[in-house]
């Protein structure tokens, strides 16, 4: 069912959808409902994008029927049908989460204008929806589903302007699998995909909701901690070393910086991360080290 050309109409008679239907029946697909339950369920099922309610019926109930389908389709729009005596209830409903109304005696120029100022905001919509899904496809590495090397280039910045701005600290940490080669040799490559699904997803697991996983490299990730010293940043790298232990087969080392105490630019900042993760390989991985330390933490 293609919901972009399709209009559900709820109302006991057939007074409005004859009246929707002589003006775009060449334009739409008019679907009619005679109660609220059959209004409810059509919409459940076949995900309509406009509904036109009667508020004249009490049995429908339709001020209720607004909020429970914008509730459950915030993007949906309803237009309300009234006689021209009783413009309160359209009011009423247009408070309620209504678009717009149409009033009896309908003028099919209305009706006509309503609709195509509906069509319209619901193409805006989906365009929109698009440019925000395209954008977070941009921004994502499609095997991990953590963000990307690209995105982390814009966010490290922006980040790091922040912090000096407020002034605030933030941490980074880079995070490598130890052996991985040699996992994907034994194992193939299709483990080694699978392995690094996963430990994607355990990272975003162990940290808060303000802070950012990238995937920086082939087997290589970072993890951005606004707001968050030092110590915050040994916290966080114990958690995740924890998990990955405790869940996979493999083990991680982490490299640990911080600014402003290690770095004022973000160039140091990567730089000094990654002498901390080779510290803690040499030191015999599966550890974190921070930067400037010789042992692990």
């Amino acid at each position: 069912m293609d919901i972009k050309n399709n209009i559900l109409i709820i109302d006991k008679t057939k007074e409005v959808k004859d009246a929707i239907a002589s003006v775009c029946k060449e334009t739409f697909s008019i679907w009619h409902a005679l109660s609220g339950d059959e209004g409810l369920n059509l919409t459940k099922n076949n995900k309509f994008q406009i509904v036109i309610i009667d508020l004249r019926s009490p049995s429908i109930k339709s001020i209720d029927m607004i909020e429970r389908m914008k509730a459950e389709n915030p993007n949906i729009c309803v237009i309300a049908t009234t006689d021209s005596s009783n413009d309160k209830s359209a009011v009423e409903a247009i408070r309620r989460g209504a678009y717009d109304y149409i009033t009896e005696p309908f003028n099919s120029d209305d009706i006509r204008i309503v609709l195509s100022r509906t069509a319209e905001r619901q193409r805006l919509l989906e365009e929109a929806g698009k440019k925000e899904y395209y954008r977070e496809l941009s921004i994502i590495d499609g095997l991990t589903g953590v963000y990307n090397y690209r995105y982390f280039y814009e966010m490290l910045p922006r980040e790091l302007e922040r912090a000096k701005r407020y002034p605030q600290e933030f941490s980074l940490l880079m995070l490598d699998i130890d052996g991985f080669k040699k996992f994907n040799d034994s194992h193939g490559h299709l483990a080694g995909d699978e392995m690094l699904r996963k430990l994607g997803h355990f990272f975003k697991e162990s940290i808060r909701v303000v802070d950012m996983v990238f995937r920086y490299g082939g087997e290589e990730f970072a993890v951005l901690l606004p707001q968050t010293p030092q110590l915050g940043a040994i916290a966080a790298a114990k958690r995740i070393l924890n998990l990955v232990r405790k869940n996979l087969t493999i083990t991680v080392s982490v490299g640990i910086s911080s600014f402003p105490s290690d770095a004022a630019s973000k160039e140091e900042l990567i730089e000094k991360a990654d002498r901390a993760l080779y510290q803690a390989k040499c030191l015999g991985k599966d550890r974190a080290c921070i930067y400037g330390s010789e042992e692990a933490v």
